[in-house]
């Protein structure tokens, strides 16, 4: 590779680093533009409704294949609003990129992609019981499993999902075909192995629309215990802060072009103010 193909390779690195996910997915199509802000928190309801929604309706049919089923709507939602929003549909998700640095995501969106993502999880654990008539919860009691087996795969799952989305989704790798399938095999595969071990919500949205719909519930026949709010919520998050830990350790690549970029940004500052004061 010649000295100029470097430079321009390297270039393109480098404008990639800090650009927001959902501008990294479309960055083959044609020039748009950009999405507002309401158009962004819309998407990644709509998206976490479905997949909570999913999960209600698998679980209470009683689907040997409610796994699969969750991965594929997971899959066909992030590709339906990935362009959009970054079709993070996770609570968990949004912590890990923001926590991965590079101004994918900015604190205050952040909070506000948390918040729509929690509403769409609720209104969907809500839609799924009027449908069904019935409900569950997330409890590791019910598995008849310590608590701290649930917290351990919630804990390694939820970052073996957010590594993914960080590295197929997020970094120099993209843009590809392949982010949104790869992230709903992630969620397929975990499921699948935690089989009895733990319900597998690896994610706060999903738990929170479940466990609030089975209060609803007046026949339930049991609610979720203090401490399963604590391993289903805590996990998930501690996952995603092991993911974007993770990935900074492995991909130091990402913030060079970062620091790169930051330089060359303040270089051309500084030269513009240079040449205003002559």
């Amino acid at each position: 590779m010649s000295a100029s193909q470097l430079a321009s390779s390297r270039s393109l690195s480098s404008s990639k680093t800090n650009l927001h996910v959902k501008h990294i997915i479309a960055h083959q199509r044609e020039e748009v533009e950009d999405t507002k802000l309401r158009e962004r928190l819309l998407a990644e309801f709509v998206g976490t409704f479905f997949l909570v929604l999913t999960v209600g309706l698998a679980v209470a049919g009683g689907s040997p294949l409610a796994a699969v089923a969750i991965g594929l709507v997971l899959a066909v939602q992030i590709y339906t609003f990935g362009s959009v929003s970054g079709a993070f549909l996770n609570p968990a998700v949004t912590l890990a990129v923001l926590l991965s640095g590079r101004e994918k995501i900015s604190p205050g969106h952040a909070a506000m992609y948390a918040g729509v993502q929690l509403l769409g999880g609720l209104f969907a654990g809500f839609i799924a019981l009027a449908t069904t008539e019935t409900s569950f919860c997330f409890d590791y009691e019910l598995l008849g499993k310590p608590w701290h087996t649930s917290f351990i795969l919630e804990t390694l799952f939820t970052a073996a999902l957010c590594g993914t989305v960080l590295a197929t989704g997020t970094s120099n790798d993209a843009p590809n075909h392949y982010f949104g399938f790869a992230i709903g095999c992630t969620v397929v595969g975990g499921a699948l192995a935690c089989g009895g071990f733990d319900q597998g919500s690896f994610n706060p949205a999903v738990t929170v629309g479940m466990n609030f719909a089975n209060y609803a519930n007046g026949s339930a026949a049991v609610n979720p215990s203090a401490g399963a709010w604590l391993v289903f919520l805590l996990g998930p998050l501690t996952g995603a802060s092991a993911a974007a830990a993770i990935f900074r350790g492995t991909r130091g690549n990402e913030y060079q072009a970062s620091a790169s970029q930051q330089e060359a940004t303040s270089a051309e500052v500084v030269e513009g103010k240079a040449e205003a004061a002559v």
